[in-house]
């Protein structure tokens, strides 16, 4: 009973590492700052290689995407990607995206990488009004 309670306890730990804003913003806003606004000092936009390991490491997947917040399908955050808010020095902007396995075909959403064969997307989209996913390190 008490591996339990403590692998209960370290899921919870580990999935507290990530929260969406309850707002939506624009694609030019200091996204690092809204996040430390919103959730204190240490928290930051999350970065799509943090939320990959993450993810990897979660033993809980279902709970771990439960509590990302992007459950509807095709609901997107505001990430980066290595640092970076936008696709090669452009316009499009780094956003994450619920796929739950079956990616549109009918759309023009660039596919960088992909988590869990398309349950997450790291994609980038032009023109966002999208919460911001951030870190709390």
């Amino acid at each position: 009973m008490k591996k339990v309670a403590l692998l209960a306890l370290a899921i919870s730990f580990a999935l507290a590492d990530f929260a969406l804003t309850p707002q939506t913003y624009g694609a030019y806003e200091d996204f690092d700052l809204i996040c430390k606004n919103t959730f204190g000092q240490k928290a930051d936009v999350a970065d799509w290689q943090e939320l990959k390991k993450a993810y990897e490491k979660a033993s809980d997947k279902k709970a771990f995407v439960e509590q990302l917040g992007l459950t509807q399908y095709d609901a997107s955050a505001i990430i980066t990607q290595k640092g970076e808010s936008f696709f090669e020095n452009g316009d499009r902007h780094y956003i994450l995206t619920y796929h739950n396995h079956t990616l549109p075909t009918n759309y023009t959403y660039l596919v960088h990488d992909t988590i869990d064969g398309h349950l997450f997307d790291l994609g980038s989209w032009r023109e966002i009004d999208y919460p911001v996913l951030c870190q709390i390190k």
